[in-house]
């Protein structure tokens, strides 16, 4: 199914990150003028335990499901101003990712929350978010803070490749009025090689100034490309490791959201989270929104 770029998915499991997740979609989706979705995946182990909770007028299955229906449109109707009342509500019966994944491909945007309601099962085996995006094609919003207005600071990682402009456009139409600041860190190429090979400090220092000039010239051009209002862009050009550099400036800024594109590969590369992506998602105070190259925006 091609996906909807006018709809907004969130994944909800009834954990506080999830009722956040819900939250932001709808703002996200109001300020976008797109439809909103709540879903929420039963598979056994909710079943089950959802109906040893309902006994002993458990009334089997449908008796779950019905419940489970009304819990998801309860949490719609507590949305703040009313964003939630004309959202669409699902409960779909199956596994989690693989549910996820197929809904997930009608949608322009999923929102999840970075913890769900087992977190020693999320340390065992990873966050549904994190094995979510793992496989998701499509640009993936990971909620952690409250959503009481629209994001007003943004920092987008900036590698120079398809797959960070991509996200850096879709955080321009997310966010279309924040501030966001365009962050590369740069290095010098076999650093610590050149080090045991004898390279003196002061010409890794000349190495190093070279690729920061590099980099300041191609974020130039990267910012005069961009069309819109770019008036709301800035830059910053760092030495050092980029999750590092990323998360720091974000703490400096107070951001609300970081943007990170994720390259796409081979269905073995896209099992595992790049090691930059897993960095920021385990210590990012603020959202998180992944993007995929070639995903789509909202």
């Amino acid at each position: 199914m091609p996906p909807d770029a006018s709809l907004v998915l969130a994944a909800v499991d009834f954990s506080d990150d999830a009722r956040r997740a819900a939250w932001r979609a709808a703002l996200v989706a109001a300020e976008q003028g797109a439809r909103l979705e709540l879903v929420h995946v039963m598979n056994r182990a909710s079943a089950s335990a959802l109906r040893g909770l309902l006994r002993p007028q458990a009334g089997g299955e449908g008796r779950v499901l019905d419940s489970l229906r009304a819990m998801l449109d309860g949490l719609a109707a507590e949305i703040p101003g009313g964003a939630g009342t004309m959202a669409r509500t699902r409960v779909i019966q199956g596994e989690v990712v693989p549910s996820l994944l197929e809904a997930a491909s009608a949608a322009g945007l999923v929102v999840v929350g970075a913890r769900g309601w087992n977190p020693i099962r999320d340390m065992l085996l990873g966050s549904t978010a994190e094995r979510l995006l793992g496989r998701c094609r499509r640009p993936v919003l990971v909620a952690r803070r409250p959503a009481k207005t629209p994001y007003r600071r943004v920092v987008a990682a900036i590698d120079f490749s398809t797959h960070s402009r991509a996200a850096l456009d879709l955080a321009m139409r997310l966010a279309p009025h924040a501030d966001i600041v365009l962050v590369h860190a740069y290095g010098v190429a076999f650093e610590g090689k050149l080090r045991l090979a004898g390279v003196d400090d002061e010409r890794l220092r000349a190495f190093r100034a070279e690729a920061r000039r590099e980099a300041l010239a191609r974020m130039a051009a990267l910012a005069a490309s961009i069309g819109g209002d770019r008036s709301r862009l800035s830059q910053a050009v760092t030495h050092g490791h980029p999750p590092s550099v990323l998360l720091a400036k974000a703490a400096q800024l107070r951001a609300d959201l970081i943007v990170i594109g994720k390259r796409g590969g081979t269905l073995a590369e896209d099992l595992v989270l790049g090691s930059v992506t897993r960095h920021v998602l385990a210590d990012a105070a603020c959202d998180v929104l992944v993007v995929q190259e070639g995903a789509g925006g909202a």
